[in-house]
């Protein structure tokens, strides 16, 4: 068939010797020898007056130590995490109603095993909440052309509102709220008002589908949903309210569905269709007194790990996890946007992340150092070339988180800022999500601004804050993360458990941190925890990320998910491997690489290519891919299958679905999938002939 062709391997053996091997073949190993060959330098300069700064010295005068850099202040916050987290509360000035008595105390020998400052009694909104001025907390603006600005006093009086008519309509302890809807202020007042009353918060990203939410809906079980009639994004017009009745309609724990109205014409909309529900607006008026006042706003007191929200994992295949986390994650927030990002009260941080995606919840703990969020509800590229970073530069914006999948896009459509364009206040762009090309870093240099600071960000859904850091005052090289946040244990695990540096394997975190989820939600005994997250390594939290850290910078690169490992010829490497190596082929739109198993221990790697318009993968073009990936990387990673397809998948978040495509090529049965942006393209993965016979 044409466009499709098997690369036979070199030997008759299925362990390829390297005497076999033409010569060009020989001395490669993959992504990290590209990336290595590749670092370069970005960042050296000195700023003086950092956040970072001023608690080093606090606590080199406290302790009577020496920090003559940042790895010796790492090393001493994870040598000595109890006094560190310490530091941080009160470097920061935590409001708590009672002291704790000690920063923790081990309950167990797992790393999730400890009780963060015990004895102490705090609300999470209450320390949020703690500027309460003229100061502009939140800029809003949207795709329908709406902007406004929220000052820290009028956010307090909406909570204040909010809180009010949660509880007129009996929101209490332990309750849940759950919230659906775009990258709206309306979030943050409810999120809010639920914690300072002692609920729990969170929901599915507004992309999700009704099957999809209804999903979420049966493990969360919300005592009220709180939603919006439609939005825009991109361009595009989703019908939100359409999707409500089989959302809501057979939960009987959904006492209240609140609906916000989100242009004047909604509020004529019928929702009669959508059970309990009402309008904002006369949910709001429930929350007054009689004379028209609002109750005061009550900080109901909880111990550190009372639970606030429930974040979900994709759950790609099958049901999503909800991992819940408590009042307490405000620290690692502190820790990441005042220490590491150094954000202030003159400082601006892009927000464009909705409910849903685990960023969300990071921004909100930027609040509470006073420092403006910039709530962009959608995404602006659909106006011209140059919008973006126009409303960068016009709303003065600090510090941006862009996914790499954006940044891809950015490049490969040549989306730059106009000559006119001088982000004068942005200090720093971090780029993650997955993992960060070198091309990536040299377009926000070249195009973007050649003096701003590029950092590599990493996280996980499973966290409140990140496990990678920043510092203004160290070297920062391309494509690599420049270290582990404060407080963060990361080491590079071997498959025998063994801590290993210039070596590529599975990133673990070894010393506890309150980021850490609390528990996931209906998980009896902690079996799925201890499954997903605890078993593979006794004593450490194993995030299932291949990752490196480079022995000689200290920087660490993320290869991949480790559950994506192809083994082909006895080699192991990781998808990203492959779309390094021919991501500059000009013919080439998108691919996906999985590994096909026959169940006896080999293993082969497919790779799907889609190719632009008026190109096709003929077989010219896919010794081109083949001699590309020979000539990165090394005859062992040429996929042996090359298929062409119409469409790559991708989910919400902006990551290809390779488990998906995975699980296709491997049962050849269509599974059912959640969080995915284009299901109709699985159909191409199903039942392909050159996939049977292995």
């Amino acid at each position: 068939m044409l466009g499709i062709r098997q690369v036979q391997p070199y030997t008759n053996t299925s362990h390829a010797s390297n005497k076999n091997l033409p010569p060009k073949a020989k001395g490669k190993k993959g992504l990290v020898d590209i990336i290595s060959a590749g670092t370069r330098e970005i960042w050296n300069k000195k700023v003086s007056g950092t956040q970072m700064e001023k608690l080093q010295k606090i606590i080199q005068d406290k302790y009577g130590v020496k920090f003559e850099t940042y790895w010796d202040f790492h090393e001493w916050s994870i040598k000595n995490y109890s006094q560190f987290w310490e530091e941080i509360w009160k470097f920061y000035g935590v409001i708590s109603s009672k002291p704790y008595t000690q920063p923790s105390r081990r309950k167990g020998d797992r790393i999730i095993d400890v009780e963060w400052f015990p004895g102490a009694e705090l609300n999470y909104a209450e320390n949020i909440l703690r500027y309460r001025d003229d100061g502009v907390a939140l800029i809003c603006v949207d795709e329908d052309g709406n902007e406004d600005n929220v000052t820290f006093a009028q956010m307090f009086e909406e909570v204040q509102l909010y809180a009010a008519a949660f509880k007129r309509i009996g929101l209490q302890k332990g309750d849940r709220v759950a919230c659906y809807m775009s990258n709206r202020r309306e979030a943050i007042y409810a999120i809010l008002a639920a914690a300072s009353i002692g609920a729990m918060f969170g929901g599915p990203l507004p992309f999700y589908g009704a099957k999809a939410v209804a999903a979420i809906m049966d493990i969360m079980k919300p005592k009220f949903l709180i939603t919006v009639d439609r939005f825009q994004f991109n361009k595009d017009e989703i019908d939100i309210l359409e999707r409500l009745p089989e959302i809501v309609n057979g939960h009987e724990c959904i006492e209240k569905v609140i609906i916000i109205p989100t242009k004047e014409e909604s509020k004529l909309k019928d929702i009669g269709a959508v059970n309990n529900s009402c309008f904002l607006d006369d949910f709001l008026s429930g929350g007054k007194n009689a004379d028209g006042s609002v109750p005061d706003l009550v900080f109901e007191q909880f111990p550190f790990d009372h639970p606030v929200f429930i974040n979900f994992t994709s759950g790609t295949t099958g049901l999503p996890k909800g991992l819940v986390h408590s009042a307490g994650t405000f620290l690692p927030l502190l820790r990441d946007f005042g220490l590491h990002n150094n954000l202030d009260r003159t400082t601006v941080t892009l927000a464009m992340q909705p409910v849903g995606w685990n960023l969300w919840n990071l921004y909100v703990g930027n609040l509470m150092l006073g420092s403006s969020l910039f709530l962009y509800d959608g995404l602006p590229c659909f106006l011209s070339k140059t919008a973006f970073w126009d409303i960068m530069d016009k709303y003065k914006v600090t510090f941006a988180f862009i996914v790499t999948s954006i940044i891809d896009t950015f490049e490969k459509e040549e989306i730059v800022p106009a000559p006119d364009c001088k982000l004068e206040h942005l200090k720093m762009i971090a780029v993650g999500a997955s993992p960060v090309k070198l091309q990536n870093v040299d377009f926000i240099l070249q195009k973007v601004k050649p003096d701003v600071f590029v950092g590599c960000l990493y996280g996980a859904t499973e966290v409140i804050g990140v496990f990678s850091g920043f510092d203004y005052n160290t070297p920062v090289y391309s494509s690599q993360i420049q270290c582990p946040a404060l407080g963060v244990d990361i080491r590079i695990f071997d498959d025998e458990g063994n801590s290993i540096l210039g070596k590529s394997g599975e990133l673990v975190i070894a010393t506890p941190t309150p980021s850490l989820p609390v528990c996931v939600w209906n998980d009896e005994g902690d079996a799925k925890m201890q499954e997903t997250y605890l078993s593979k390594f006794p004593g450490v939290w194993a995030q299932s990320d291949e990752a490196w850290i480079d022995p000689k910078t200290r920087g660490m690169i993320i290869i991949g998910r480790s559950d994506n490992t192809i083994k082909q010829h006895g080699e192991r490497f990781v998808s990203e491997e492959i779309y390094w190596a021919i991501h500059d082929i000009e013919e080439i739109a998108d691919s996906i690489c999985v590994a096909q198993s026959n169940g006896s221990g080999d293993g082969r790697a497919v790779l799907f290519v889609k190719m632009k318009n008026g190109h096709i993968l003929d077989r010219e073009m896919i010794m081109k891919i083949e001699e590309k990936i020979l000539r990165e990387l090394t005859i062992f990673y040429v996929p042996k299958v090359i298929l062409p397809v119409k469409d790559i998948p991708y989910n919400l978040n902006g990551k290809r679905m390779e488990s998906v495509v995975k699980k296709i090529v491997n049962t050849n049965q269509l599974p059912e999938v959640n969080n995915i942006r284009n299901p109709e393209c699985l159909k191409q993965y199903y039942n392909i002939p050159q996939l049977q016979d292995f």
